[in-house]
């Protein structure tokens, strides 16, 4: 014999199932991509993406040529690969070749070249250009040392980044910073960025595809980046602070009541 279910017991496993479908999406990244066929999308331009050099910037410069005392002149104290105090190996900042406030470097042999607003690959375009009438068939590259964001809330790690490399996502960025935990969102991730000396801020979905026309999902030096908490994690620490406030508030009314009632006591006892 078959029994027929109402449909209010079956109400709450559609609903839970509806649900579940939901956080799955929320939990990946691209999760509009069919899966069924190529999607081909046109990454952003490059030239809005490179790290464009400005004053106060600090680049290495490695030069190759046929001339050892071009090379001496050149490399030394630029950076070192190295171990750094608290662990790990990276790159430790030395001398350098610091832009002044006018985006001017003074180099070796070459002299002073004005720098500010170049990416680096047109720096280093027009240092090989300056190094090749002193040496023959020069090889330079160009990392911009002092280059960070920082990356903020919902992540494994948050702190500074490093982005010397030619262009960084936001992506990238957030990956190095200890994924997005389970409690932040991904289709609500904030960059904050100064240009031009005022504040410019964009929210970003990384659940679409789309996101990497953004101007802003290649990030620049100092950028902020924010993950958002989920409303689930604003929920649970809102009603944790609620929580303590009402246990606070319930022994401050019994410390007042034991207060009142031995006030009580000692004054029966007074009177007898």
């Amino acid at each position: 014999m078959i029994r027929k279910i109402p449909i209010l017991f079956l109400l709450p496993v559609i609903l839970a199932s509806c649900a579940t479908s939901k956080d799955k999406k929320s939990f990946s990244y691209f999760n509009n991509l069919p899966k069924d066929s190529v999607y081909i999308v046109k990454d952003a331009v490059s030239e809005e993406a490179d790290q464009k050099l400005k004053p106060g910037d600090v680049i290495s410069i490695r030069v190759s040529t046929m001339d050892q005392t071009t090379n001496v002149l050149f490399n030394e104290g630029v950076l070192t690969s190295a171990t750094n105090p608290g662990g790990g190996t990276g790159v430790l900042q030395t001398d350098g070749y610091k832009l002044d406030s006018k985006g001017n470097v003074q180099l070796p042999l070459i002299g002073k070249l004005n720098l500010q607003g170049k990416s680096l690959e047109e720096a280093q375009i027009i240092i090989t250009q300056k190094i090749a009438t002193q040496a023959k068939n020069p090889i330079v590259s160009i990392r911009l040392l002092n280059a960070q964001v920082i990356v903020m809330g919902e992540v494994g790690s948050p702190g500074p980044i490093n982005i010397t490399d030619r262009k960084t996502s936001v992506l990238e960025a957030i990956g190095r910073a200890g994924e997005i935990a389970g409690t932040g969102k991904k289709d609500e991730v904030l960059v904050i960025r100064t240009n031009n000396g005022q504040k410019e801020h964009a929210f970003l979905n990384l659940n679409d595809i789309a996101v990497i026309h953004s101007p802003y999902y290649y990030l620049r030096q100092d950028d902020m980046v924010i993950v958002y908490p989920t409303n689930l994690k604003e929920k649970q620490v809102r009603g944790a602070l609620r929580g303590i406030e009402i246990t606070n508030l319930s022994f401050s009314i019994l410390g007042s009541s034991l207060s009142l009632l031995n006030l009580y006591f000692n004054l029966r006892y007074l009177t007898k």
